[in-house]
């Protein structure tokens, strides 16, 4: 029978799955460009798809057709690599458990009907694969009516757990194609019903655990929101705290200055100097909570942090460049990056001996482009490496992965980069984020 591998109709199922193929992606992730550059990118990915296919192996056609799909993902949404390569062969595992089922059906009615279903390759093979490709749209539209509203991250490592059953369920029903399909047609209206159920099943757990990561973006979210709502309120305390201790100061500034005079008079300024001192010292201690950021939840994570070092002997000097501007960061992002790294020099320090604790923290602009959050920790413990790269001085290597992995992560998201080093008998950390970064 003649082979139809380059007709205008096999063009055209090409281009059908490759629009089944955005429209999958377009209900999980954001795109990155649209009109044209869509439309091109899209035209390019269906013919690469449609003379491969003309070469008529299978080995080939598994091989590149996922690597062309997998480039056009990634080029077209907003996607991480990594997760592009978990979606994408959770893609395909719905394809080819399509295909597996309708293989399996008109293997089925070729047993039972008085006419022979043609090849998929085949001229006379189209009008069946016709049937497939609209069955395999509706199953499309059946998984992005649930998926479509929901907010899935794109570091998203459960991506991962995602494939486990469509790749199992996948690898069952193809073994059906390598099997004698049976004579009794009781078994084979049992092949072609698992062979359904596997392929539905596949749709059903992923809406669901789609559904759960969903929920869990959102309860980490309220989470977030929790602690900035008290990290706010920490700071507004304190200013009402500080202004309170003022106004006091000001009421009493008067009662000083006439007492003063007096002295003066009279005569004792060893006195004055007496009471100046002890007052200064409950100035000090009243107002012992700073401003230093615009920025109320930077303020919070920094004035925790300067809390803390005090409860452990730590030096902490810490230097704040006026008029900061970090709105450009998420709250959270902004907690995450700058609390991990606080966390990690202090604990760092709180190791040393107690005349050897040392924090040194600068935060300010390195250019008008650029967000540079420096710190100087001392250590006791040398840090450990991977390859060429310094990780970190705690102890714990379980927790340090999962505070300086968020970092990065976060550091590379704001087009910036995350520097450790050892020098001089420090450790040294350099956060560099830029300021125009797309959040």
């Amino acid at each position: 029978m003649e082979n139809d591998l380059l007709s205008v109709s096999r063009l055209f199922f090409c281009g059908a799955d490759v629009y089944m193929l955005y429209r999958f992606f377009a209900a999980i992730f954001k795109q990155k460009w649209s009109g044209k550059k869509r439309i091109i990118s899209s035209i390019i990915t269906v013919l690469l798809i449609f003379f491969e296919n003309a070469v008529g192996s299978v080995t080939l056609n598994f091989l590149t057709v996922p690597l062309f799909c997998y480039t056009y993902i990634v080029s077209s949404f907003k996607i991480s690599l990594t997760n592009g390569i978990a979606y994408t062969i959770i893609y395909f595992t719905f394809v080819g458990g399509r295909e597996v089922l309708f293989e399996l059906m008109y293997r089925f009615l070729s047993k039972i009907l008085p006419f022979y279903i043609p090849p998929w390759f085949t001229s006379g093979g189209i009008y069946f694969l016709f049937i497939e490709y609209v069955a395999g749209f509706l199953f499309l539209l059946y998984i992005e009516k649930y998926i479509k509203k929901l907010n899935v991250s794109n570091n998203n490592i459960i991506s991962w757990y995602l494939l486990i059953v469509p790749i199992l369920s996948l690898t069952i029903s193809s073994s059906f194609l390598y099997m004698d399909f049976p004579e009794e047609t009781f078994i084979q209206i049992l092949m072609c019903a698992c062979a359904f159920l596997l392929y539905f099943s596949n749709a059903a757990i992923f809406i669901i655990l789609e559904k759960y990561t969903d929920v869990m973006n959102k309860v980490k979210y309220a989470e977030l929101i929790t602690v900035k709502k008290d990290m706010e309120n920490e700071h507004f305390q304190n200013i009402l705290k500080i202004n309170d201790h003022y106004r006091c100061f000001m009421h009493d500034i008067n009662a000083y200055f006439n007492s003063f005079r007096m002295l003066a008079m009279d005569g004792e300024n060893k006195k004055i100097v007496e009471i100046i001192d002890e007052l200064k010292g409950k100035i000090q201690k009243e107002t012992s909570s700073v401003i230093y950021s615009g920025s109320p939840v930077l303020n919070a994570v920094l004035t925790e942090r300067v809390s803390r070092a005090k409860e452990q002997g730590i030096e902490f000097t810490l230097f704040v460049e006026k008029f900061l501007k970090v709105d450009f960061i998420s709250d959270a992002d902004l907690i995450s990056m700058f609390g991990n790294l606080l966390d990690n020099a202090l604990e760092a320090a709180a190791r040393c001996e107690p005349d050897n604790r040392k924090v040194n923290v600068k935060v300010f602009m390195g250019t008008s482009y650029f967000l540079i959050f420096y710190i100087e920790n001392t250590f006791a413990v040398s840090a450990r490496r991977e390859g060429a790269n310094l990780l970190s001085t705690k102890a714990d290597p379980k927790h340090h992965g999962l505070g300086l992995g968020i970092v990065t992560t976060l550091a590379e998201k704001y087009g910036g980069s995350l520097n450790l080093e050892e020098k001089n008998g420090l450790f040294i950390t350099t956060l560099t984020i830029s300021a125009f970064a797309e959040s």
